[in-house]
């Protein structure tokens, strides 16, 4: 994960704190109505993953790709980090099994090689400190474990190759350079040849000791997590980190590429209209810094020299992961929106591409990662435009499979129970492959009872929805788009944006090079192509309905609903005005801050108005409680004084500004959100049962909160006297 700030800015005022109760969720006793394992089974050697007309598949009984019984298959997954790859073995048992319980099919390990042990039984790392690639055995024994139970609960794993590793001069033997060796190494793993040769054996060594040719655990490879050339030139990162044998190294590579097409010196000039400035032959033609602009001609062969250097490195490393897995496994890269539109040339021999975003990450304005001194926007997906819902739709390339293998919107952010759901309704609507949240957990405190940082394990606010956005993505829940627009984007155009330096706006690029308007998005699927396509002509315009007519999206009104046969949602500002999504409406009571996720869907597979047995949720934000006694809430205060920023108040005696981001103690506080909801339905009768920690019905709902009305039920949720959840289970009598 990199640390990038998003500058949504967020114009609700921070209501008083007030009306909540205590909450939380009990992992590994969830039943009932929020059990999603009925979309899990034991992944079979048929439900090996392939792909096939720019989708994956499973090859099918026949254990054969492209034949009559393959099988279209979308994955909902969630990434561990760190020494959260590596449980104990009893552990992973019940992890595996809590993952099922929410729907997820797949498991991103990321960070595996970030933080090298130099005591093995620590286990926060494959890797030792020893030479690199020296495996931990204690953590590649644990692993192993941990897939094998994921596997019996039918969750794929997606391995990480490249993450955070900082290669050793001293002891890895490649050369240093002022400064040190940057942070992950990035960008000199992927040009220098020892660096390259040495991730080659890594990945060799992890496949063989993981024993995973030919395992259909696992679903996909990525390469590189977060960076390419072409990102750190565009960034200003590559002329900063490539020094001295480093830099040598590139102007050979540079020299040699010059050769190849040009031949000479007196060939490159013509064809630059200035002298190249060293010797094609003694390799000392110098790079092109961020601030040369002209010729254009040399700025384009340098960015073409990129995009070939960064293809070189990838199919090195493509070459190893199928030497040690088999030709069926996906493999990709690294992430579009850290290359820009040229990555679709460097990674023109990948099987699928990838993308990440997140919404309000924390920013830290004095010390990276100061988890004393942090601060948020709060701000909403929803309430700024679903820029990045977008942002990601335009990177999405036509007939490649494509994935999200990251998105969060991190607490303590008050609208954070929109993410998972609203994401999964419009991946779906856009007919993506794979949605992954980051994370689960950062590490081993698989108990943990309160919120913090990126982690859904603890995150009651994310959690109750989390199981329905699963159901959505990989179910026929919600209709893909019915037309799909291909935008073209030239060569010229995928220079020009590369030579503005337009890296991770992949919409906005496409719309200053070739006028595409990224609100297509919301109308139709959308997919870019080098090759073909058109520049679409239409201009959406607000409130966008999808040509499905499930999805509605007002940004004006900051709402967005969803409206499918088993499915009713409105997430957003509804303020004290009725929110309508096909058979359900929503009016928050005047006490609420205008703020609600809320979600509907029909557990038996049939609509709505003729469901005997659903679940509706509709979580608040969560806070951890203040360190003392008697226990209260640790309250969102504004950072420094600030209007727009905000962080928590911190714990007595600490001196940083801010409360820990990965959260206090217990208990947890949830926001009450009372609100009247009319369901429509044909049924006789009704009940409502808010359920607890465990899924398991407590009291039915009074027969004054839930009224027979002529063409449904009026429900009156979370009224004073009620017992207080998240979710609630609704059974209807014919």
């Amino acid at each position: 994960m990199r640390l990038v700030f998003v500058p949504l800015i967020c114009a609700v005022t921070l209501a008083a704190q007030e009306g909540l109760y205590q909450f939380s969720i009990q992992q590994d006793r969830l039943a009932g109505a929020p059990n999603f394992s009925f979309l899990n089974r034991p992944i079979e050697p048929a439900d090996r993953l392939f792909v096939r007309d720019g989708h994956f598949f499973r090859v099918g009984r026949d254990l054969k790709p492209n034949t009559a019984d393959d099988e279209r298959v979308r994955l909902f997954g969630v990434n561990l980090a760190f020494g959260a790859n590596f449980p104990e073995e009893a552990d992973a048992v019940r992890l595996a099994k809590r993952f099922r319980r929410l729907g997820i099919n797949l498991v991103r390990l990321h960070h595996m090689d970030s933080s090298p042990d130099a005591e093995p039984e620590n286990c926060r790392s494959i890797l030792t400190t020893g030479p690199y690639p020296t495996l931990n055995p204690i953590a590649v024994r644990r692993l192993r474990a941990f897939i094998n139970a994921m596997r019996a609960e039918g969750v794929y794993i997606n391995l990480n190759l490249h993450v955070g590793y900082r290669f050793r001069p001293d002891v890895d033997r490649v050369p240093d350079v002022e400064g040190g060796i940057p942070t992950q190494s990035k960008p000199l793993h992927i040009f220098f040849p020892r660096m390259v040769e040495l991730q080659k054996v890594f990945t060799t060594k992890v496949l063989e000791a993981l024993a995973l040719k030919d395992d259909p655990v696992l679903a996909m490879v990525e390469i590189n997590n977060e960076t390419s050339l072409l990102e750190a030139w565009q960034r200003g990162n590559l002329e900063r980190r490539a020094l001295g044998e480093y830099e040598a190294e590139l102007r050979r590579q540079w020299s040699a590429f010059l050769k190849a097409k040009y031949g000479n010196e007196e060939a490159v000039q013509r064809a630059w209209g200035v002298a190249p400035g060293g010797s094609l032959e003694s390799g000392t033609v110098p790079i092109i810094t961020v601030e040369q602009k002209e010729p254009v001609a040399r700025v384009n062969d340098w960015l073409l020299f990129l995009v070939d250097r960064d293809r070189f490195y990838l199919k090195e490393m493509l070459a190893a992961i199928r030497a040690g897995t088999n030709a069926l496994v996906p493999v990709t890269g690294t992430q579009v929106n850290f290359s820009g539109l040229l990555h679709y040339d460097s990674h023109q021999d990948m099987d699928y591409q990838d993308s990440h975003f997140y919404i309000d990450h924390y920013n830290f304005p004095n010390r990276s990662w100061d988890g004393r001194d942090w601060r948020i926007r709060d701000a909403s997906a929803v309430g700024t435009g679903l820029t990045q819902f977008l942002n990601m739709a335009a990177a999405r390339e036509y007939n490649r499979p494509y994935t999200v293998s990251e998105f969060n919107q991190n607490w303590p952010n008050r609208h954070a129970a929109e993410i998972d759901p609203a994401l999964a309704v419009f991946a779906a609507f856009q007919d993506w492959d794979s949605i992954m949240h980051f994370a689960y957990s950062h590490g081993r405190e698989w108990d943990k009872l309160t919120p913090g940082g990126f982690d859904l394990n603890g995150d009651w606010t994310k959690y109750p929805a989390f199981g329905q956005a699963a159901w959505l993505f990989r179910t026929a829940a919600i209709q893909p788009g019915e037309k799909l627009i291909r935008i073209a984007a030239p060569l010229e155009a995928r220079l020009r944006a590369a030579r503005e330096r337009r890296v991770g706006n992949i919409a906005g690029s496409l719309q200053a090079t070739v006028a595409y308007d990224p609100a297509i998005a919301f109308l139709h699927r959308v997919a870019i192509t080098r090759d073909g396509g058109e520049v679409p002509q239409l201009k959406a315009a607000p409130p966008y309905r999808s040509d499905t007519g499930q999805l509605v999206y007002d940004p004006n009104k900051r709402l967005l609903s969803v409206a499918a046969p088993a499915v009713a949602g409105v997430f957003g500002f509804l303020g004290t005005s009725k929110g309508a999504a096909g058979d359900l409406e929503v009016t928050l009571a005047p006490s609420s801050r205008g703020f609600a996720a809320i979600l509907l869907t029909a557990l038996d597979g049939k609509p709505i108005r003729a469901s005997r047995r659903m679940l509706l949720t509709n979580p608040g934000y969560t806070l951890s409680s203040l360190p003392g006694s008697p226990p209260r809430p640790q309250k969102l205060i504004p950072y420094q004084r600030a209007q727009d920023w905000w962080t928590l108040e911190p714990e007595p005696g600490s001196s940083g500004p801010s409360g820990s981001r990965n959260g206090g103690e217990p208990p947890t506080w949830m926001e009450r959100i009372e609100c009247r909801l009319f369901v429509r339905s044909n049924a006789a009768g009704m009940s409502v049962y808010p359920l607890d920690g465990a899924g398991a019905r407590m009291r039915a709902l009074p027969q004054e909160a839930v009224r027979r009305t002529e063409n449904g039920f009026e429900i009156h949720l979370q009224a004073d006297g009620q017992d207080f959840s998240p979710w609630y289970e609704i059974t209807t009598e014919p």
